[in-house]
């Protein structure tokens, strides 16, 4: 019977970096993970506040009921804020998450850009993501120009 050394991991010196094989790839690969987190974090707190509200305080979900309480304006618009996040906040965080696996993978930069102007009023963390999503998709060395490749075939960003 033969006994198996244990795992020994590689040595430093033998693990690949990623290569990128066009400019602005590393770019767009941040931009794809950002995107990934940022649509994760209000997926996730937009069902956590959608069920809550659901399960205990649904006239929450009645704006009637939500402006009722407050009485002047910044009250009503911090009530129309919270009414829009807890209904479509899991639907702005799964375009950001289609997004960026766009981004990772290339391909649909109008989805993309769809995404990341609907995420503009998904604030704080949607709204940096997107900013900074629309500034990469403005660059020419990220972003060619028609989206289009150097060789003439689609990608995008």
């Amino acid at each position: 019977m033969t006994v198996t050394p244990p795992f020994t991991p590689h040595p430093m010196h033998e693990v690949r970096a990623h290569t990128f094989s066009r400019p602005g790839d590393g770019y767009l690969a941040a931009l794809g993970y950002l995107q990934i987190g940022t649509g994760v974090l209000s997926l996730t707190m937009s069902l956590m506040a959608l069920t809550q509200a659901m399960l205990s305080h649904s006239e929450f979900l009645n704006p009637a009921t939500a402006f009722s309480h407050s009485s002047n304006p910044i009250d009503r618009v911090i009530a129309a804020y919270v009414i829009l996040q807890l209904t479509f906040g899991w639907l702005a965080g799964s375009l950001q998450v289609a997004a960026g696996i766009s981004c990772l993978r290339s391909r649909r930069p109008r989805l993309v850009l769809a995404a990341s102007v609907l995420s503009l009023a998904n604030f704080p963390h949607g709204t940096l993501a997107a900013i900074l999503t629309l500034h990469g998709l403005s660059r020419p060395e990220i972003v060619p120009p028609q989206g289009k490749d150097s060789d003439g075939s689609h990608a995008i960003p």
